[in-house]
């Protein structure tokens, strides 16, 4: 039998796997069946297990901490479907850019402008006042959401000029700040004889339901706007969308 390679970067059998991220392995099997753990690198009959899945799993009991369903977990990674090219460019797993509050590793200046060389350095400021990336530290810069950045990187990259992007991620803030005021103006109703378990659970499940369940509102709008069916394909998808923004006549429904 084929022994597993001990000369290279550190791996692990799944029963090791999963002692260390404290998991059933049949945990880690589900999620391999589901799509939200990689599988492991073969080395004859063994499956190999890294860094890079221990990571996966310590994102996911986070996320799951946070009140995320699997299947919502599994939509959150399908929209991270670029973050092999950021670990490249970065050295960062997609789930280290994080902001300040969490654990993480922030940017530096020259990470960013490697990501971002359209925005980076010239307009720095401008990409700064839209919150996307705030400083957090001599030389390092926090990244408030990956998958925005990830969008921010896509547009660019679809031809998306740098002025329309900055908008709308100046739009993206503004609605963040209505939905901030809205969300603590509604944390400041609570009475205080209410139920404490009920608010800790408020709070803490609260804060991923909000970030998944906008995101997934904002999705639905585009698709009423631009009257995307759930049998449309992506290349469907991508025609209703263009056509409508080409369109000289563009109406809010």
């Amino acid at each position: 039998m084929n022994q597993p390679d001990t000369t290279g970067p550190e791996e692990w059998t799944v029963d090791q796997l999963a002692q260390r991220a404290d998991v059933p392995v049949r945990t880690i099997r589900e999620y391999q069946t589901m799509g939200l753990v990689p599988s492991p690198r073969k080395v004859g009959r063994i499956g190999l297990y890294g860094q890079s899945h221990l990571r996966r799993l310590q994102l996911i009991a986070r996320l799951q901490d946070r009140g995320y369903s699997l299947a919502g977990i599994g939509d959150l990674l399908a929209a991270w479907r670029g973050g092999d090219a950021l670990t490249d460019i970065l050295g960062l797993e997609p789930d280290e850019l994080v902001h300040v509050d969490e654990p993480g590793a922030p940017a530096t200046l020259d990470q960013l402008t490697r990501l971002l060389p359209a925005l980076v350095p010239a307009r720095f400021e401008e990409l700064l006042a839209t919150g996307i990336v705030e400083a957090c530290g001599p030389d390092r810069y926090c990244v408030a959401s990956p998958s925005l950045l990830r969008l921010t990187i896509d547009a660019l990259d679809a031809g998306v000029e740098s002025n329309a992007v900055l908008e709308l991620l100046g739009a993206l803030r503004l609605s963040a700040d209505t939905a901030t005021d809205a969300v603590l103006a509604a944390i400041a109703g609570i009475p205080s004889r209410a139920d404490q378990q009920a608010v800790e659970r408020l709070v803490g499940r609260g804060r991923g339901l909000l970030a998944h369940g906008l995101g997934r509102l904002t999705l639905h709008r585009i698709g009423r706007r631009v009257g995307v069916t759930d049998d449309d394909t992506a290349a469907q998808i991508t025609e209703r969308l263009t056509t409508h923004s080409r369109s000289p006549r563009r109406r809010r429904q």
